[in-house]
C-alpha cells in the first residue's frame, strides 16, 4: 500500500492483552539524510512516522489505567496514530491532530485498520492553533521535545482542555523540559508524574506519564 507517496508496511504491536495492526513507512531509516541533519537548511526529517518509545508507554497506560467511555479526545501530535487508536478502543470520540498532512493520512488508515469508530482528522499547528472546540481529554506523545514551543503547548491548553479536563503526555526527556513544569506551577494548571522504566534499542530508558488537570482556580500565566 502506498499513503501519501510513502511505500507501507504494516506490523502488530502487543499491547496488554490487545494485539493492534500498525501501518508504517516502510525503511523509514533511508528517507533520514543523517548528513543534511548538519546543515542549517535541511528540511526537518519525518518525525510524525517514527513510532516512538513514549507513544507506546501512553498507549499502555491508556489501556490499564484511563476510563475512555464517551470522552471527547484529542490525540495532539498524532504521528501514525496509535495513542488514538486505543483511546478510540476504548470508546473515547477521538480527533487525530498534526500539523504533517501525511500523518493524518496515517492515522486515518490506521483507524480503520483497527476498526474504530468516532473518530476524525484536524490539521492543527499548536503553536497557532485556530481550534474551535475544547476536549474533556487531551493525549501527547513525546510533544515536549522543542523548549521554545512550551509556552504554546500551556496556552494550546489553556483554550482547548476543558475545565476540569485532563491532559496525558508520555515525556521521555529528549531534551531538558524543566522548564515546561516550572511554568505549568505559574498557571492555575495541578500536575502529576508517574515514571515507567522503558527499553529503546536495547538502551534503559525513563519515560514520565504527566497528568495536568484544568482546575478553575484563576487564569495567571507567567513566562
Amino acid at each position: 500500500m502506498i499513503i501519501q507517496g510513502y511505500e507501507t508496511k504494516t506490523e502488530a504491536v502487543l499491547i496488554g492483552a490487545r494485539t493492534l495492526p500498525l501501518i508504517k513507512v516502510k525503511n523509514l531509516e533511508g528517507l533520514v539524510d543523517r548528513e543534511a541533519l548538519l546543515s542549517d537548511d535541511s528540511e526537518e526529517p519525518p518525525y510524525w512516522a517514527h513510532l516512538w518509545t513514549g507513544s507506546i508507554t501512553l498507549v499502555r497506560y491508556l489501556d490499564s489505567r484511563v476510563l475512555l467511555q464517551g470522552e471527547n479526545v484529542l490525540d495532539l501530535g498524532c504521528g501514525l496514530g496509535l495513542v488514538g487508536v486505543m483511546a478510540a478502543l476504548k470508546g473515547g470520540n477521538v480527533t487525530f491532530a498534526d500539523k504533517e498532512r501525511e500523518a493524518l493520512a496515517f492515522a486515518r488508515q490506521n483507524a480503520s485498520l483497527n476498526k474504530c469508530l468516532n473518530t476524525q482528522t484536524t490539521l492543527v499547528d499548536f503553536t497557532v492553533s485556530n481550534l474551535r472546540r475544547r476536549f474533556s481529554i487531551i493525549l501527547g506523545a513525546e510533544v515536549l521535545y522543542d523548549r521554545p514551543t512550551f509556552p504554546q503547548i500551556i496556552l494550546f491548553l489553556r483554550r482547548h482542555l476543558e475545565i476540569g479536563g485532563r491532559a496525558i503526555f508520555a515525556d521521555a526527556h529528549r531534551t531538558n523540559t524543566d522548564e515546561f513544569y516550572h511554568a505549568l506551577d505559574q498557571t492555575d494548571f495541578e500536575w502529576t508524574k508517574e515514571q515507567f522504566n522503558e527499553v529503546e534499542e536495547g538502551i534503559p530508558l525513563k519515560v514520565d506519564i504527566v497528568i495536568v488537570r484544568h482546575s478553575d482556580k484563576g487564569n495567571t500565566f507567567h513566562w
